[in-house]
């Protein structure tokens, strides 16, 4: 009788993948069990590896490079690691009985009695090679040279972060790199872009006086990053993306113990704006931004190109539609030194929000003028909405402030947009390697 393993680790979402270096997303995997390599064990946790178990059959490494076989991590009782993995090879040579080992964060059962759910099953399914040397996920890639030896590495790292394939990379990128020719506290007139748009996405001109943020380590900040102070933006060259995307920003929070966090992103009519703002926002009767406060606590809030009702928002401090509860820019905690942000809309118009550590905090619902998801009538024919053209000609504190006393004390260090929507995994990589590499 043939027998597996099924490990359920979260329900199964609309982030759910079939595959993550990092184990991000990968809700549920089940493996036969004549394809255990080897079982071995840490404290507190047995760690099962399997042949044959990945997402592809082939695939070309370059040298120092090597696929991981697919793991599976199980907590359990300290002291009783051993007695765990001696009954799971009981289990696999006994003929007959029960088929299925079950390992079940949900339920919180478990075919074997030590399995501890105080913490998480980690199952990793591996979808890149890992430098042997830095134990890392490569992504390089390599092409003959036409008649030469060896192999040209091909780059598809901006600013530190490496976007893994040449379609990843970023439209615009306004990072570290573009203010490093600016000294502390000096006005940033101008923000060169490092995305594959060039230098017609410069920005060359900005409202208010947006200044020089130096690093602060003692604070875990390693970037300089430039202010965003009430009613200071710059002027972006048009962005404008028509179908799926991807977002990512990294924020630095600011000194004051009374840390808020407001729209980063805008059309110049606001229109379109993003990531987050508050439910008591003022609009006026074109439907652009009167007023409005900056949060404690960030939601995820997003409005698009020709909406001019209430934007799609959610809440991230919760765990609905299987998302982790996250709150920004202070943390469920206390402060977040460092807040990275990565936002994604897939070919159906679905909304994510990931955060540094990779989780999805975020998930809305796609709406659009033929959605059936929702029959509750709206004021607005677009509230909600989640379709239209994302449009981005503003970048920091957009729109007016009712109060300066509100406004965001939060430093932006980064910010870019991918043409497409680069999935679940990547998101997830793309937010933790910012996070790894603005923090000290």
């Amino acid at each position: 009788m043939k027998k597996f393993f099924l490990f359920r680790k979260e329900e199964v979402n609309a982030s759910s993948v079939t595959a993550s270096d990092s184990g991000k997303g990968l809700s549920v995997l089940a493996l036969p069990a004549d394809s255990l390599a080897f079982a071995s064990a840490d404290r507190g946790s047995v760690v099962l590896a399997f042949n044959s178990a990945t997402k592809y059959e082939e695939s070309n490494l370059t040298d120092g490079e090597s696929i991981e076989k697919t793991t599976v991590k199980i907590p359990c009782e300290t002291g009783k690691e051993v007695g765990l993995i001696e009954s799971i090879l009981s289990f696999i040579s006994r003929d007959g009985g029960k088929s299925i080992m079950k390992f079940d964060a949900v339920d919180q059962t478990s075919t074997f009695s030590p399995i501890s759910f105080d913490s998480q099953i980690e199952p990793k399914v591996h979808i890149n090679p890992t430098k042997r040397f830095t134990g890392e996920p490569s992504t390089q890639t390599f092409i003959g040279s036409g008649g030469a030896v060896g192999v040209t590495l091909t780059s598809n790292v901006i600013a530190d972060i490496d976007f893994g394939v040449a379609e990843n990379k970023p439209l615009v990128d306004f990072n570290h790199e573009g203010l490093a020719g600016f000294s502390t506290s000096a006005e940033v007139t101008g923000w060169d872009n490092g995305g594959t748009g060039g230098a017609s996405y410069d920005i060359a001109s900005n409202v208010g006086a947006p200044v020089i943020v130096a690093p602060r380590p003692h604070l875990g900040t390693s970037q300089k990053s430039s202010s965003i102070s009430p009613e200071n933006h710059f002027v972006v060259p048009t962005v404008t993306v028509q179908n799926d995307y991807t977002i990512y920003m990294v924020l630095y929070g600011g000194t004051s113990s009374d840390q808020r966090v407001s729209p980063v992103y805008s059309s110049a009519d606001t229109q379109t704006l993003g990531p987050t703002l508050r439910s008591d926002a003022l609009f006026n009767s074109d439907g652009s931004v009167a007023k409005f406060r900056g949060q404690a606590n960030g939601n995820f809030a997003v409005r698009h190109d020709l909406k001019t009702g209430a934007p799609a928002s959610t809440e991230t401090s919760d765990t609905s539609n299987g998302t982790t509860a996250f709150k920004y820019p202070k943390d469920l905690d206390g402060f977040q030194d460092v807040v990275v942000l990565v936002i994604r809309r897939d070919s159906s118009n679905n909304m994510y929000m990931y955060n540094g550590d990779g989780d999805v905090i975020g998930f809305i619902d796609a709406k659009t003028a033929s959605s059936t998801l929702s029959t509750v009538k709206t004021s607005n024919a677009t509230d909600g909405r989640t379709d239209g053209d994302l449009v981005i000609e503003r970048l920091g504190t957009v729109g007016s402030l009712n109060n300066a006393a509100y406004g965001a004390q939060m430093q932006l260090a980064r910010f870019g947009v991918i043409t497409k929507d680069i999935g679940s995994a990547a998101c997830s990589k793309l937010a933790t390697d910012l996070f790894n590499f603005y923090k000290v």
